[in-house]
């Protein structure tokens, strides 16, 4: 329904016509508009109250938007804070978040952002310029005092391409480039770019992982290590009150516990879901089941520094089963890898990239024999939860079969991403892992893959200790900001080709699905964006 030029929604018309003393006859006047009323209200009231209590990973209870730990940690930023664009998901393109309005200079470097008035964060402060700069700076300076010890800064990329930001007042903030980058709006939406407010950062420094201060629906109550976050319903968020009071996000890395408490109801959503449940839950009246997106890579980093031969790297992309991994390890919620690192559904996806990820055991094996490595140890890494040790199981056999031996190592997922980054780690010569895109963009999979400046690139892989990497940087900052959508797709068509034909650091294993279910009763959550890991549940009731 469109009132003004404006769309409204139910819960909206529903909180107008209350605050308007509209409640006689509300019912007829929304099924004269089209709109039903949700199954299960009462007297066409909305649902409101109670808590709801999603399902995660793991938590560290440190929740820094330029901090990564876990994915638990990172929904609860999302939760807390908001940037000045915004990605629904149900459209990949950036709307008005913070920010009111922007504009763009005809050469494509200077951005002005409008701010909004009068929004308020959760210490009760008022929302200026002067907190986007305090949120933005530390992450684009790593000397920035509020940085704690292993900072990950995941808008660091864009802080290089930055040649100043300045707040001519309170109300405007802009970002001069020194380049131009079409997906910088996009960026902005991304978990890194939440703004934080500055008197928080100014109290708190380095702890601000635990005294998160943002301007989103939820603020920060308590938080355990290894437990869960509380977050209460912020009443002066910009959109309205949230309809739950409370959001819990409940650390959960048994699979049975998270079937058994979503069919209980002591969960009432995840995306972090058992493949080998979804069948059961399926069937189940108590839940529902959302055809989630396959919007993930999973994939096997190896790390050029202590795997040097092309040769082998190869031999170990050819010998994964990936056929074993889609029955056995994510129970048909996946699909081969055809467009090598970009899922389809993204623009970019092109399926003649199909045979940079076929298996070829007998190839494999005639690699290995020439450059010498039979019986050669491997050491191998996976995260203890989800797919990764199934999927560890196959691998390691499939590579036993093409004559390596492998040595393989079980991480709680809260210690496992610091592990990546640590290239002196016993078992860092092969890493099972994955890519969320956090901004559904090509430039968010592959440009942050195969960038040699970036984690990946640097860290995990060493790619940016081989010969040549260094152009890739230009190559992919090229990419992202061609116009044409055609001629996008093919030049990270054969950006990837290259990159995994001349260095072959990533063996893509499938395109996956992260299967949202939640309890029947659940209303009007989001469930597009949290099959990305993004955590929308303002408009979520229970």
């Amino acid at each position: 329904m469109e009132i003004g030029n404006q769309a409204v929604s139910r819960r909206q018309l529903l909180r107008g016509a209350s605050i308007l003393g509209m409640g006689a006859g509300l019912t007829g006047l929304l099924a004269a508009c089209g709109i039903a009323a949700e199954e299960g209200s009462t007297g066409g009231t909305a649902k409101s109250g109670g808590t709801l209590t999603l399902a995660i990973d793991g938590t560290s209870a440190v929740n820094d938007p330029a901090f990564y730990t876990t994915l638990g940690d990172w929904m609860v930023v999302d939760c807390i804070c908001r940037g000045l664009t915004f990605i629904s998901y149900d459209s990949v393109e950036p709307s008005p978040d913070l920010a009111e309005s922007w504009t763009v200079s005809e050469d494509g470097l200077v951005y002005t952002f409008k701010l909004r008035q009068g929004v308020t964060f959760h210490d009760g402060t008022t929302f200026t310029s002067a907190d986007v700069i305090a949120s933005y700076d530390r992450q684009f300076n790593d000397k920035n005092a509020t940085l704690p010890e292993g900072s990950s800064r995941p808008l660091r990329s864009v802080g290089q391409n930055l040649k100043e930001m300045t707040a001519p007042d309170p109300n405007t903030f802009v970002m001069t480039l020194l380049k131009p980058d079409r997906t910088l709006l996009g960026r902005l939406s991304d978990i890194g770019a939440r703004i934080i407010s500055k008197a928080a950062l100014e109290k708190h420094g380095k702890d601000i992982g635990k005294n998160l201060v943002g301007t989103g629906p939820f603020k920060f109550a308590s938080a355990t290590s290894g437990q869960n976050v509380t977050l209460t319903a912020f009443d002066g968020f910009r959109l309205g009150k949230p309809p739950i009071d409370r959001l819990v996000l409940q650390q959960v890395t048994d699979p049975s516990t998270i079937v058994s408490s979503l069919l209980s109801g002591d969960v009432s959503a995840t995306q972090f879901t058992p493949y080998s449940s979804l069948g059961q839950l399926q069937s189940d009246e108590s839940v529902t089941v959302y055809d989630t997106p396959k919007s993930f890579d999973a994939f096997v980093m190896m790390d050029v520094r202590r795997i040097p031969e092309l040769e082998v790297r190869k031999a170990i992309n050819l010998a994964i089963d990936r056929q074993a991994l889609i029955a056995q390890a994510f129970f048909g919620a996946a699909v081969l890898p055809d467009g090598y690192t970009i899922p389809p559904g993204q623009d970019a996806h092109d399926p003649s990239l199909a045979d940079l990820s076929k298996t070829d055991v007998e190839e494999a094996k005639r690699l290995i024999q020439a450059a010498g490595a039979t019986g050669r140890t491997v050491r191998m890494m996976a995260a203890s939860d989800s797919w990764h040790p199934k999927a560890a199981q196959i691998i390691a056999q499939n590579l036993t079969d093409i004559g390596l031996k492998v040595e393989t190592d079980s991480v709680d997922p809260a210690a496992y991403f610091n592990r990546l980054l640590a290239p002196d780690d016993k078992f860092h010569d092969l890493m099972i892992w994955e890519r969320n895109g956090y901004y559904p963009d090509a430039d968010d999979m592959i440009g942050s893959l195969a960038r040699p400046s970036g984690v990946y690139g640097d860290f995990v892989s060493g790619f940016n200790t081989l010969e040549g990497s260094e152009a890739y940087n230009d190559k992919l900052f090229e990419a992202k900001n061609i116009t044409d959508t055609a001629a996008r797709k093919a030049r990270y068509s054969e950006i990837q080709r290259e990159w995994a034909e001349k260095y072959m650091t990533l063996s893509m294993l499938v395109n996956a699905a992260n299967p949202v279910v939640s309890g029947a009763n659940v209303k009007n959550m989001n469930w597009k964006a949290l099959g990305s890991h993004r955590t929308y549940m303002e408009n979520a009731s229970v």
